[in-house]
């Protein structure tokens, strides 16, 4: 079984059980959410029965389950939990048998999930709404709606959403809570408004007030990529700094929501986010703010490839609490040419003891994100576990499926590389090394071959079509490239002169796509073969 996340404890017999579905599923009252994955196998003549019973003892996400033949047991902390427990027990079904297993877990940290905060061309609707599904599935239980480039949620952040977005929305967060995910609304009014008018603050209101009756509890004030001092002249007689500004603000807002709901939430973004702690306004901001309200941080950098356990204590004692990790990881926003499928590193258990919540802000292609997403799914539920290989291969198979995975991961192993994110050097370095040592092109030959057939046989395999849609510029870049490298193999073996103005009038014809693929290797080196000769 290809696990993800990884349960804490599994027990198994290595006996499997025919199941087709259940014929009777109980449960208490008001957790039908709960069981909705095992009720939507259909009911199954003859088929096994499921106890899901409240258990007061486990924590609030923990759940045991226990399958016997044709019963299957599930105790668990809360619906949420017992919602994961159904999850597990679906990624042990083959489609034709469960193992008779017993399960204890719980994840080590209370909130994992996903911050849709790149700049770009938001994700379409339909997108979110399945990976509102995927992180059902893989047990991710956070949202944060704040792409940059929705106007309503930063330029025209005053202005309501018009009914056909407002319907979108509402359907999104309806989304979210079928599948236990806790919908964050974030708005970012810091380019223009005036902290100190009162008149702002209720078009703010006005604004948090028309999702909250959505059914939203929880919301983010965004101040990240603003001007990092007061500019306006009547904050500046009212405030004596910007963290003054901001912990006011984040305080009449939090009051604000408390006094609708108890159980309301409020996360802030800094203006200062990616430090050790050691800004002036950072330690303001932390002094000044509420305690129930969140700060987030993105670790001592924007991307930070490691986000350490003493990092992390350092920014919590500046701000006298737990950070909300904002992990700039896999986004490509900063580099939209790449393509970034490999697994999270640089994060372990002992860090997650000094974070309250970790969300992974991915890629502009969603369905591309889900290969780094399910990794973070894996280290955040069961961080002693977490080994990047097998996260990655059970994460690319979650997504493409058994079959289609292999020519995955090998699509994914040529498009690792960002200036932020280093990875081995992709294969076409091993055999570029030789032909510099040898002269022999027949490995540069072998490696172009097998990168040249990869598009096709990925389309050919991968049933995803959103997916498909998404990586094609690379794909297409990757038959091209490959192409014109072929061509100067055929050219350098060739006892005649290389015909070095055909290879540059081929480079030139493929230079539209800006898609960079195996880190950009075989480009470079069919431009310095180039160089060289002239």
């Amino acid at each position: 079984m290809r696990w993800l996340p990884v349960p804490h404890e599994v027990t198994t017999t290595g006996e499997r059980l025919p199941f087709a579905g259940c014929h009777s599923v109980k449960y208490p009252p008001g957790w039908e959410a709960s069981v909705r994955p095992l009720v939507a196998l259909g009911e199954a003549y003859g088929g096994w029965t499921a106890f899901i019973d409240h258990a007061p003892d486990l924590p609030d996400q923990g759940y045991r389950l226990q399958v016997e033949n044709a019963r299957i047991r599930i105790a668990a902390g809360s619906p949420r939990a017992a919602f994961y427990a159904c999850q597990t027990l679906l990624q042990a079904w083959d489609g034709k048998s469960l193992p008779l297993m017993q399960v204890t877990d719980q994840p080590d940290l209370a909130w994992r999930g996903i911050v849709e905060g790149f700049y770009g061309v938001p994700w379409k609707h339909s997108a979110r709404l399945r990976m509102m599904e995927f992180m059902g599935q893989v047990k991710m239980n956070i949202y944060l709606y704040a792409p940059k480039d929705d106007p309503f949620h930063r330029e025209h952040w005053r202005e309501p959403y018009p009914p056909e977005e407002a319907e979108r929305l509402q359907e999104l967060i309806n989304a979210a809570h079928e599948n236990f995910i806790e919908f964050v609304f974030c708005i970012s009014p810091g380019l223009s408004m005036v902290y100190s008018d009162p008149a702002e603050f209720d078009r703010l209101t006005d604004k948090v007030d028309a999702v909250r009756r959505m059914g939203v509890r929880s919301f983010g004030l965004l101040l990240d990529d603003i001007p990092e001092q007061l500019v306006h002249p009547a904050d500046k007689h009212t405030y004596h700094s910007l963290a003054q500004a901001h912990a006011d603000l984040a305080n009449r807002l939090h009051r604000w929501l408390k006094e609708r709901n108890e159980q309301a939430w409020l996360i802030v973004c800094p203006t200062f986010y990616h430090n050790l702690g050691e800004p002036p306004y950072i330690g303001e901001l932390g002094e000044l703010t509420e305690p129930g309200i969140s700060i987030m941080w993105t670790g001592k950098k924007v991307v930070s490839r490691e986000i350490t356990a003493e990092e992390a204590e350092l920014f919590s004692l500046a701000i006298r609490r737990k950070p909300f990790v904002w992990d700039n990881y896999p986004v490509n926003d900063y580099e939209p040419s790449r393509l970034l499928m490999g697994p999270i590193t640089g994060r372990d258990h002992a860090t997650l003891q000094y974070l309250e919540a970790l969300v992974s802000n991915p890629m502009n292609q969603a369905e591309a994100s889900r290969v780094a997403l399910g990794t973070y799914a894996d280290l955040l539920w069961n961080a002693d576990a977490y080994d990047p290989q097998r996260s990655w291969k059970a994460s690319v198979a979650h997504l493409v499926g058994e079959e289609a995975a292999p020519v995955m991961l090998e699509f994914c192993q040529e498009n690792l590389w960002s200036r932020h994110w280093k990875a081995e050097p992709p294969a076409f370095v091993k055999a570029l090394e030789e032909w510099q040592m040898s002269g022999d092109v027949e490995p540069l030959r072998t490696e172009l071959e097998r990168l040249n057939s990869l598009p096709i046989r990925l389309r050919q395999a991968v049933k995803n079509e959103g997916l498909i849609e998404e990586i094609e510029p690379w794909l297409e870049r990757m038959e091209q490239i490959t192409a014109v490298g072929l061509q100067l193999v055929d050219q350098l073996e060739e006892e005649n002169e290389v015909e070095y103005a055909l290879i540059r009038a081929e480079l030139d014809a493929v230079r539209a796509n800006e898609a960079i693929v195996c880190d950009g290797w075989i480009e470079r080196w069919i431009r310095e073969v180039l160089e060289e000769a002239e």
